[in-house]
């Protein structure tokens, strides 16, 4: 009897120390969410990352250009469950961007591998698109349009195309000097293409932006090292697509920064060297959350040279003595 009960609590410790047996893998549930969300965006459709198909069994099996990534029933072998267990700073590790594969999903696909990578008959993987914004074209150049542009040149502005895709402009009176005149600035309204404008560095006055109220296309204006006060950013009020504002350098105080809180898609204001203060700053940002205001205050002026220690005044030799001279033997 003695011997009976060892025996039975022998096989009873032994069953609660065998490993428990992993539920079979759901295809559906627990590999099909993973592939879709970290995989398919690289690995699917006509011209996938490095030749690797992952929206298909099959494509699993062929690999990419450089071999095969799964030997089935052996995931020690195979290469995919390889990278999905690398940590997110490890080289290699797949998905490369954003965060890894967390243990407990690693697990699940080397389970899938080592159970023979079943995938149901019919099942489809649903595959996200990412459709890439076009180039926006621009506006059908109007006759007005062209001959205000060859004016512009003809004075020596430059005025070039964005991209050859686009009709946007870009207009910069800066490289051709300082001087900048009314009757040049009042052609700009019959360029309703122009996105981009530079004035940065001329003898531009608040008088002078009346002629920049009409752009409402511009998204990118540069006013730095101007004379340009916190009255002339009231023209300002109107340009809806403004991105990027740079003031740099200019008569700016915090009561101008008020003219620019309705701009909500302004992304970058600069406002280094002008009389803007923090205060001025942070109000702008709670009316417009998006804006980064460059006050300059975060750079820092270079270290001044090293002074090189004084070195010691090397020595002067001293003076020879005048040694005695010599008689001559041959003299009494």
């Amino acid at each position: 009897m003695r011997r009976f009960l060892i025996v039975a609590a022998a096989i009873a410790l032994g069953l609660a120390a065998a490993p428990s047996v992993n539920a079979e893998v759901d295809f559906v549930k627990d590999i099909k969410p993973l592939l879709e969300d970290h995989c398919l965006k690289c690995h699917s459709g006509e011209k996938p990352k490095g030749d690797l198909r992952m929206d298909t069994r099959a494509g699993i099996l062929k690999g990419s250009k450089n071999g095969g990534i799964v030997t089935v029933g052996k995931s020690a072998e195979s290469r995919l469950f390889e990278l999905v267990a690398l940590g997110k700073d490890e080289e290699g590790r797949m998905p490369p961007e954003g965060e890894p594969l967390k243990k407990e999903q690693a697990q699940k696909i080397k389970e899938w591998i080592d159970g023979g990578l079943k995938w149901p008959e019919g099942v489809t993987m649903k595959v996200v698109v990412e459709v890439r914004p076009k180039d926006d074209p621009g506006l059908p150049i109007s006759a007005a349009e062209k001959a205000a542009v060859e004016k512009l040149t003809k004075a020596g502005v430059l005025a070039l195309r964005l991209a050859q895709s686009t009709n946007h402009l870009r207009v910069d009176f800066a490289l051709r000097g300082k001087e900048v005149r009314d009757e040049e600035l009042v052609l700009l309204k019959d360029v309703p293409n122009l996105v981009e404008l530079n004035l940065g560095g001329t003898n531009i006055t608040d008088s002078s932006l009346l002629h920049v109220k009409p752009l409402v296309n511009l998204t990118r204006l540069q006013l730095h090292n101007t004379k340009v006060t916190d009255a002339g950013l009231e023209n300002l009020k109107g340009l809806s697509k403004l991105k990027s504002l740079n003031l740099y350098g200019s008569a700016v105080t915090d009561k101008g920064l008020d003219n620019l809180a309705g701009l909500k898609t302004l992304t970058n204001l600069y406002l280094y060297l002008t009389k803007a203060t923090p205060d001025g700053a942070k109000k702008l940002k709670a009316a417009i959350p998006t804006v980064d205001v460059n006050l300059g205050q975060e750079l820092t002026p270079p270290p001044p040279p090293p002074v090189d220690p004084k070195k010691p005044d090397p020595k002067k030799p001293e003076p020879k003595k005048d040694e005695p001279k010599k008689k001559d033997p041959t003299k009494k």
